[in-house]
């Protein structure tokens, strides 16, 4: 089993381990930071109130933050590699359409979204290669005018730090989807400049200081 592989049979088995949403998706947080978590979620896809419009989330896992603001929308769709999330996503937005996929081939026309939404998944991408794919799929699905919102982006300049600060052997006794020195880390000025020719604005965002581990985690709000 390669390590794909491996990272997505940890997932399955998360989903499968509690019958607790918040578990599932490794942030069983109360109810008021789910809250918190959504509404900024929602502050930057910035919305127009006269029309919900669609949204897609990549990497939706078993769709509980899609549930957070799913009043928003008319359509919610999401993909996930894991089967057994999208299972579970199904089970909470049975309205939805959820389906599994890589993030890097999504099976949607061109310019069909209003909004994508992307959270919390970057650090498990395999290669910066595969991150910039990733991007480039929805940029080419999203609608002229839309916006995509990348959560939890790992910054850079944090990662000697964190990665330093890891212990190396309890990362061995815990599944590989846990382990900080496995975590990818992007330069956001890199990033910026390679997007620069497909799209209209990249932006990168603080995220409140209320969040636990918003020292060095971004979201990146990317302008079609």
């Amino acid at each position: 089993m390669n390590e794909f592989e491996s990272k997505q049979a940890e997932w399955d088995s998360i989903a499968n381990a509690s019958a607790d949403f918040k578990e599932q998706v490794g942030r069983p947080f109360e109810d008021s930071a789910w809250l918190a978590l959504s509404a900024d979620v929602l502050s930057k896809l910035e919305l127009n109130s006269a029309s919900k419009g669609n949204v897609l989330d990549v990497g939706c896992g078993n769709g509980l933050l899609l549930s957070k603001i799913a009043n928003n929308f008319n359509e919610l769709v999401g993909v996930d590699y894991s089967e057994s999330m999208v299972n579970k996503a199904k089970m909470l937005l049975p309205d939805g359409a959820f389906t599994q996929s890589e993030a890097n081939s999504l099976r949607f026309k061109n310019n069909y979204f209003d909004r994508v939404l992307c959270y919390s998944i970057f650090h498990y991408f395999p290669s910066y290669d595969y991150a910039l794919e990733v991007i480039l799929e929805m940029i080419r699905v999203t609608k002229p005018g839309g916006l995509i919102l990348l959560g939890d982006i790992l910054d850079a300049n944090f990662e000697s730090e964190i990665k330093g600060n890891s212990d190396l052997e309890y990362e061995k006794t815990i599944p590989l989807i846990h382990r900080y020195s496995q975590w990818r880390f992007y330069n956001f000025k890199k990033l910026i400049d390679d997007l620069a020719a497909y799209t209209t604005k990249v932006e990168v965002l603080t995220q409140p200081e209320t969040f636990v581990l918003a020292t060095y985690r971004k979201d990146i709000r990317i302008w079609v």
